[in-house]
């Protein structure tokens, strides 16, 4: 693990239960697991900027700051976004809580579908010059992750993160 950590030139993680833990609450104070409309989604992150309590699990924190601070890494959030409320909430809430790895927009990367995700890192490390086993993918879909490894890269999923580093 050790030899495979110190390749490593840029993460890539998942937003969404990986680099923050989601916590949202409504008017009276009760935990929001998630919402079946779209509409309502928007209307909540409208109303609450939806990512403002939540927080960058302790592991995964000191996973990413180690490979930025040792490695030079470069970091990046990969998010699916339905909206901008929604994007610019993940997006501020990183800068809150990674201080100094994400500082810019392009520092967080939205699609549409989670299934682009592995294309978008190749193409980054095309565009870059990393090689595949120069990659860390970092999900909490195990299907993801396994993606990314069939693809060469070195991908964990967000438990075995937060065991390893908390």
């Amino acid at each position: 693990m050790q030899d495979k950590l110190k390749k490593v030139k840029v993460v890539f993680g998942d937003v969404d239960n990986t680099l923050l833990c989601l916590k949202m609450y409504d008017d009276d104070g009760k935990r929001i697991v998630g919402f079946e409309d779209a509409n309502d989604w928007l209307k909540y992150n409208i109303n609450y900027n939806a990512y403002i309590k939540c927080v960058a699990p302790r592991g995964m924190k000191n996973l990413i700051e180690a490979l930025h601070r040792e490695n030079g890494a470069k970091v990046y959030g990969l998010t699916e976004c339905s909206n901008s409320f929604e994007y610019n909430s993940k997006f501020h809430r990183l800068v809150e809580c990674y201080p100094g790895i994400f500082e810019h927009h392009g520092d967080l990367i939205s699609t549409d579908s989670r299934h682009k995700k592995i294309m978008i890192m190749k193409m980054i490390a095309e565009r870059d010059g990393y090689k595949m086993d120069e990659i860390l993918f970092i999900d909490d879909s195990y299907t993801e992750v396994m993606e990314a490894f069939g693809a060469g890269m070195f991908a964990m999923h967000t438990t075995e993160v937060l065991e390893r580093f908390a």
